[in-house]
């Protein structure tokens, strides 16, 4: 009985302290917001302190508070927009594809060729095959298995570009056969014999390409293609044209060293290398560094 009595009391103080601090709210004499009513009624005893302690802070610092602290966040912010996120010393696990197929542990090499094929086994088509000659039975089989459903799929759009090619011989139908095989032969897909054929096809479809859009890039293309297939002849005969209709173009260049090297024309070689020096032709890292090797191996015969 005492208890009620005791938390009635208590219950009519926090309700008459609510009720002062509500008036002079009211009265504009306390600068508190009036969603800390809420608070203040709700809340016995601590509300009511809550709002007397807001109310001295605002007294004592005015705006003045709201404006620092607000820099303070500003300046914080700046700071944090301009931390630079450093990379980890260490990234546990993180390691090339190729050395993880080489040198890693079983465990590694078969998580990794888990990674490759249920991600994009197309995307890694070159470390598949790679991995087909490795020394793990599984990982080998794995690779063998993906490289050889990538090969089938491969093909099987290949006739589909082809029969659709001989259905209708339309530009259209031409470009898109004439990429496809020539991303083909490029994977390394294509063997033996099949490579062979294949790419002689690749040549017919370039120069029916190059009668109809006749442009360096094309020709080039075209040349490299007839090298690629066996034809050299044809493809000097092209190069020595494009000499004359595209001396800046560097692959133009590439393709004649390369033409001189299957000849094993010493002489050649260096007429070419000559011929770029003295015409000044760009050369990309890779060029740069394959001019640089037939040109020390001319200086040291």
């Amino acid at each position: 009985m005492i208890s009620l009595v005791v938390a009635t009391v208590l219950l009519l103080i926090h309700a008459l302290v609510c009720l002062v601090l509500w008036t002079l709210m009211k009265l504009g004499l306390l600068p508190v917001r009036g969603h800390m009513l809420t608070v203040m009624v709700l809340v016995p005893l601590w509300g009511p302190l809550l709002v007397a302690l807001l109310s001295v802070r605002s007294a004592v610092f005015g705006a003045d508070l709201k404006d620092a602290t607000l820099e303070t966040l500003r300046i914080n912010d700046d700071m944090h927009r301009s931390l630079l996120v450093q990379g980890r010393e260490r990234d546990d696990g993180v390691v090339p594809l190729e050395e993880a197929l080489i040198v890693n542990d079983p465990g590694d090499r078969r998580r990794l060729m888990l990674s490759m094929l249920t991600e994009d086994p197309d995307a890694y088509l070159a470390q598949l095959q790679a991995a087909k000659l490795n020394d793990d039975v599984e990982v080998a089989h794995y690779a063998a298995t993906a490289v050889a459903q990538i090969s089938k799929e491969s093909d099987l759009k290949l006739q589909q570009l082809e029969r659709a090619f001989k259905t209708d011989p339309s530009s259209h139908n031409l470009d898109a056969y004439c990429d496809f095989l020539g991303a083909y032969l490029d994977s390394g897909l294509a063997e033996g014999c099949v490579a062979q054929i294949q790419r002689q096809q690749y040549a017919r479809l370039l120069a029916r390409r190059c009668e109809r859009e006749d442009v360096p890039a094309l020709r080039i293309r075209y040349a490299t293609a007839l090298v690629d297939a066996g034809e050299i002849d044809k493809a000097e005969d092209v190069a020595s044209q494009l000499v004359i209709d595209a001396s800046d173009e560097q692959d133009v260049w590439m393709l004649c060293l390369r033409l001189a090297v299957i000849r094993r024309d010493g002489q050649a070689v260096q007429r070419v290398i000559d011929a770029i020096d003295k015409q000044h032709v760009y050369l990309n890292a890779e060029n740069r560094e394959r001019l640089a090797f037939w040109h020390e191996g001319e200086e040291a015969r």
